[in-house]
């Protein structure tokens, strides 16, 4: 099997801009979660990482807004923002495998848009930079449409992610899988700070029992409910396609106010 690695992780820009402003109890947790993940994920020993992510108005904007977009370029820069507290930095990509993973969803049922340029945000550099800081392993990223409606159903994404396992089973690299965003939060709207821990606990609950058709049944509101970030989820339940029916494992969780979201680490059970 290529695939030897894969977690999903909020990406909320406090864990690294404004990190003391957290309550010690839950920052200790979360980040030894994270160190717990950074352990296992450098133990894997993986070629390349699929980063399932999204951005904030950083590449694209209402002029070109696609559902899916992958990455082909031979680097990436980031962060682009100076105050997330993380130095920026050129970071590998893997282009020959998009083109391999584009290839693939064209010949089934999928039309992604892709491209040769891309800059990453907060989005994608704080779960890297919690996994592997020396962000020195090629990345190849595939933003998700969470801004801009009309947005890709939960079920699109899901069936996403199962057309991609048999394109990445077929590669010959080792593949770590990132799912990066969420949990409940309404960054900059109306809810802003408020965290739904009622639906962050089914949506956890029904990722730990490998639940597709629940993941997959997700609306667009119940989602936006528990705040405009929470959309961002669309790229966990991708993976939970790639995944099948294995549950992943709940890491940490903690509902951190002032970083205004809730903040999960949830991993998958993988053979080196």
């Amino acid at each position: 099997m290529s695939l030897v690695y894969a977690t999903c992780a909020s990406h909320a820009p406090g864990m690294t801009a404004w990190s003391e402003a957290a309550p010690a109890d839950q920052k200790e947790r979360l980040f030894h979660g994270f160190d717990t993940m950074r352990a296992s994920f450098a133990a894997s020993k993986p070629d390349v990482v699929l980063a399932l992510t999204s951005e904030h108005w950083v590449n694209f904007f209402l002029d070109h807004v696609g559902a899916f977009c992958f990455g082909r370029a031979d680097y990436y820069h980031g962060p682009v923002e100076p105050w997330l507290k993380v130095d920026k930095k050129r970071i590998p990509g893997d282009p020959a495998l998009a083109n391999d993973l584009l290839t693939h969803c064209y010949a089934n049922g999928f039309e992604p848009n892709y491209s040769h340029e891309m800059a990453f945000d907060h989005g994608t550099i704080v779960p890297l930079n919690f996994l592997m800081p020396e962000m020195n392993i090629p990345v190849v990223p595939i933003m998700f449409n969470t801004l801009a409606e009309p947005r890709p159903t939960a079920a699109r994404c899901l069936e996403l992610g199962k057309v991609l396992r048999p394109a990445l089973e077929k590669s010959g690299k080792r593949i770590a899988v990132i799912a990066t965003g969420g949990l409940s939060h309404d960054p900059g709207e109306t809810g802003h700070g408020h965290i739904d821990t009622d639906f962050d606990n089914r949506f956890i609950s029904n990722m730990r029992n490998g639940d597709l058709a629940a993941l997959g049944a997700y609306s667009d509101a119940e989602l936006m409910a528990a705040g405009a970030g929470t959309m961002e989820l669309l790229a966990w339940i991708c993976l939970a396609g790639i995944m099948g029916e294995k549950g992943a494992d709940l890491v940490a969780y903690e509902a951190v106010k002032p970083w205004a979201t809730g903040v999960g680490i949830m991993s998958y059970s993988l053979a080196a």
